[in-house]
């Protein structure tokens, strides 16, 4: 399979886990907002990113269950692409050669920016209703733009390929999934392997804090992240980010960003 295009409307649960593909993934989220992990790199998405992340890359999208359209479902078009094609359009067009080099040479997921972002949006969606015999030229553009990387913003960082960072892997993925629900030391230690005093002193090596410092700064970032869509109560999100209190929400809060949940909203 040279390339694949996907547009999808799907519940939130249903989206794929953590996971590397051997092939180029350009994604457009239409409906939904959430957390990524793009290689060692944990961070909030919403509606309207593209995102073009290389082969090899560990990534997963994990979609908000309050963000999504009046059926329920988030929605977003995927374009899937492999080195051999480009490869061989590099081949047939000799003039997008330097283009193309810029994929091939690829290691980073990258987020398109400006007028690059709305072009790569207009060509996707214009691929959707393009019969299959007209569909290569419309891909030809798509690769094209996608190839200009100057209006992007890097937004991974290459994990490791030693069992540590494999592990670590694993402990970002599963705190992505379940930061809303209580994650304790002895499970999240079971799900990397280890016994809780072997995991805690993994983790402070890999960190340099311990397990449950570092969730808290996780969960006060989601936080952080819902309270600026302005829309939401503050006792919903310390609920939603899997804080059992509203107090003691309040108090990691302010220990964290030195500010109360509500001096944040109002910023």
């Amino acid at each position: 399979m040279d390339y694949a295009y996907d547009h999808v409307r799907l519940t939130p649960d249903k989206q794929i886990g953590a996971h590397r593909q051997p092939g180029y993934e350009l994604s457009y989220i239409i409906t939904g907002r959430g957390i990524r992990t793009l290689g060692t790199v944990t961070e909030p998405f919403s509606e309207g990113e593209v995102v073009l992340v290389p082969p090899g890359l560990l990534h997963h999208w994990s979609f908000d269950p309050a963000c999504v359209d009046r059926g329920g479902c988030i929605e977003n078009i995927t374009f899937h692409f492999t080195r051999p094609f480009l490869e061989r359009i590099v081949a047939a067009f000799p003039d997008l050669s330097n283009a193309i080099t810029n994929l091939l040479e690829m290691t980073e997921a990258v987020k398109y920016q400006g007028n690059s972002r709305q072009e790569i949006i207009g060509l996707l969606s214009a691929l959707d209703g393009l019969p299959a015999g007209r569909r290569p030229s419309g891909v030809i553009s798509l690769l094209s733009a996608a190839s200009d990387l100057k209006h992007t913003a890097k937004v991974s960082s290459l994990s490791g390929t030693g069992p540590a960072e494999k592990r670590m892997d694993k402990v970002r993925i599963y705190v992505s999934c379940n930061f809303r629900n209580r994650i304790t030391i002895e499970e999240i230690a079971s799900y990397a392997g280890m016994n809780r005093s072997a995991f805690c002193s993994f983790f402070k090596k890999q960190t340099g804090t311990t397990f449950i410092t570092w969730l808290n700064r996780y969960r006060i970032e989601r936080a952080c992240e819902m309270l600026s869509y302005g829309d939401v109560r503050v006792g919903e999100v310390a609920a939603a980010c899997g804080f059992e209190s509203l107090p003691h929400f309040s108090r990691v809060f302010r220990s964290i960003k030195g500010v109360p949940p509500t001096g944040w909203t109002a910023r």
